[in-house]
C-alpha cells in the first residue's frame, strides 16, 4: 500500500512539473476566455439556460446544502491550519478549499443523476444557436445508428480515473497562492477535454482521433479546464457554473468546427486548381 502511494506521489510530481511548463502556453492561448463568454452568452440568451431549468434548480439546491454542511464542520479547522502557513490569505484559501471539497462530493450526487444529460442537451442547443445545427443532426443520426451515447463530462478530474490524483493534489492548496494555482492547472489539464466529450461524439471521432485532437491542443484544454474549475469552486453557486461552462465549451466547439470547414474548403480549392490548369492547357 505504501509503495503504491509512493508511486502515485512520484507520478503526481512528474505530472505537476509537466503542467507547470504548460502554464505560459495556456495563458497565451486565451481559451480561458470561453467560460466567461459562456456566462455572457447565457445572460444575453436566457432561453438557453431555461431549457434545462429543472436541472439548474436541482444543482443550486444540492450545492447550498452540501456547501453549508462542509462550511459548518470544516471551514474553521482548515482556516486555523492555513493561518499558520498562508497568513492573511488564509480566509480566501480556506473558502476555496471548502469549495474544492464540496465539488468532490457533488460529483457523486449530481453528475450521474441529472447533470450530465442536462449539460449535453444544453451543449447541443448552444451548437445550434451558433450555426452548427447540421453537426448536431448528423451526430445524433450516427449515434442512433450505432447505439452510442456520449455526455458532457463537467467534472472529469473527479472521474474514477482522476479521483485519486485529485485527492492527492488537494494539499497543494496549503501552499500560499502558488500551490492553489498549480492545483487548478493540474486538475484543469486533467479535466479540460471532458467538456468536449459530446463534441467528439457528434463528430464521430475514434478514441485515437480524440487523443490526437486533444494532444495537439493540450495547452488550450488546460487553460479552459483551469478556468472552468475556478468557477466551479465558487462557494454555493459553483455547480451552477457548470451550465455556463458548457455553453462556453459549445461556443468554442462551434468555432473549431467553423475553422475546420474553412480549412477543408481551402484544401478542396487547392486540389481543384491543378485540374483546372490542366483542363485549360488541353483546351488551348
Amino acid at each position: 500500500m505504501t509503495a503504491t502511494l509512493q508511486s502515485l506521489a512520484e507520478k503526481l510530481l512528474a505530472e505537476l512539473k509537466e503542467v507547470a511548463l504548460l502554464a505560459g502556453q495556456a495563458l497565451i492561448s486565451l481559451t480561458w476566455i470561453w467560460p466567461l463568454r459562456g456566462i455572457i452568452f447565457s445572460l444575453i440568451h436566457p432561453n438557453i439556460l431555461l431549457s434545462v431549468r429543472s436541472a439548474l434548480l436541482k444543482s443550486l439546491s444540492i450545492s447550498v446544502v452540501i456547501f453549508g454542511v462542509l462550511a459548518f464542520f470544516t471551514y474553521i479547522p482548515q482556516l486555523a491550519i492555513l493561518v499558520v502557513v498562508s497568513g492573511p490569505l488564509a480566509p480566501v484559501l480556506a473558502l476555496l478549499l471548502v469549495g474544492a471539497e464540496a465539488l468532490f462530493l457533488l460529483s457523486f450526487f449530481a453528475r450521474p443523476l441529472f447533470l450530465e444529460p442536462a449539460l449535453s442537451q444544453l451543449f447541443d442547443a448552444t451548437l445550434r444557436a451558433r450555426g452548427q445545427a447540421q453537426l448536431v443532426k448528423d451526430g445524433k443520426t450516427r449515434s442512433a445508428a450505432s447505439a452510442e451515447s456520449a455526455l458532457v463530462r463537467p467534472l472529469q478530474a473527479l472521474s474514477r480515473g482522476g479521483l485519486t490524483r485529485y485527492l492527492l493534489s488537494l494539499p497543494l492548496n496549503l501552499v500560499p497562492v502558488a500551490g492553489t494555482v498549480l492545483f487548478l492547472l493540474y486538475n484543469g489539464d486533467r479535466g479540460g477535454p471532458g467538456w468536449h466529450t459530446r463534441y467528439f461524439q457528434l463528430k464521430g471521432l475514434t478514441k485515437g482521433q480524440r487523443q490526437a485532437f486533444v494532444q495537439r491542443r493540450r495547452a488550450e484544454y488546460t487553460a479552459f479546464g483551469t478556468a472552468t474549475l475556478l468557477f466551479n469552486f465558487i462557494p454555493v453557486v459553483g455547480l451552477v457554473f457548470s451550465f455556463t461552462n458548457t455553453v462556453g465549451a459549445a461556443m468554442w466547439a462551434a468555432q473549431l468546427e467553423a475553422q475546420a470547414h474553412v480549412i477543408d474548403d481551402a484544401r478542396q480549392v487547392t486540389r481543384r486548381s491543378p485540374e483546372r490548369v490542366e483542363n485549360v492547357e488541353k483546351t488551348e
